[in-house]
C-alpha cells in the first residue's frame, strides 16, 4: 500500500454496522444450509447417510434463490413458508448486493443510519424465524415417515427455553 493514502478507522457507528452485516450474512448462510438439509431430506428421501451427505454437497452449492425454486417446483412446503422463503430472499439480495454501497452516501450524511442497521436486524431475525419453521416443518415431515422426534423436540425445547 502507498504511504501516500493513510484511511480513516471504521467509527464505532460503523464497526457495529460491520458486526450487524457479519451477523446477517451468517443468519443467511444458516438458513441456506437449512434449506439444502431440507430438500435433500424432503425431496430425495435419501436411505443412507452416505447417500444424504453425497447429495447434500451438491445442494450446497446452490444459491438461495436456486434452492427456493427447487423447494416451490416440488412443492416441498406449506404454502406460507415458501412465501416467506420468497420475501428473505429479496432482502437477502439487498444485503448482500445493496446494503453498502446504496446506503453509503446516506451514511455519509449521516441520513438513515438508524433504518439502514435496522433493515439488516430485520434480516437476522427473519432469518431466525425461516430457521424455526424449516426446523419445524422437517420435524413433521419425519413424523410423518415413522420418525420419533421426540428427543429431538425435547432438545429443541432446552435450547429456545432453557
Amino acid at each position: 500500500m502507498s504511504e501516500k493514502y493513510r484511511f480513516k478507522p471504521a467509527s464505532q457507528q460503523e464497526l457495529s454496522l460491520y458486526c450487524f452485516v457479519g451477523e446477517s450474512v451468517c443468519a443467511v448462510q444458516h438458513v441456506e444450509d437449512a434449506l439444502s438439509h431440507s430438500i435433500v431430506l424432503k425431496k430425495i428421501k435419501p436411505r443412507l447417510k452416505s447417500e444424504a451427505d453425497k447429495h447434500l454437497e451438491k445442494h450446497r452449492s446452490y444459491t438461495l434463490g436456486k434452492a427456493i425454486k427447487i423447494a416451490e417446483k416440488g412443492s416441498l412446503y406449506p404454502e406460507l413458508l415458501q412465501r416467506e422463503l420468497k420475501e428473505f430472499l429479496s432482502e437477502r439480495n439487498w444485503l448482500i448486493h445493496k446494503s453498502i454501497a446504496q446506503g453509503r452516501d446516506e451514511w455519509d450524511l449521516n441520513i438513515s443510519r438508524e433504518k439502514l442497521i435496522c433493515r439488516i436486524k430485520t434480516i437476522i431475525t427473519q432469518a431466525q424465524k425461516l430457521l424455526q419453521m424449516i426446523e419445524e416443518d422437517l420435524i413433521e415431515f419425519s413424523e410423518a415417515n415413522g420418525v420419533d422426534m421426540s428427543r429431538v423436540r425435547a432438545e429443541i425445547d432446552k435450547h429456545y427455553f432453557e
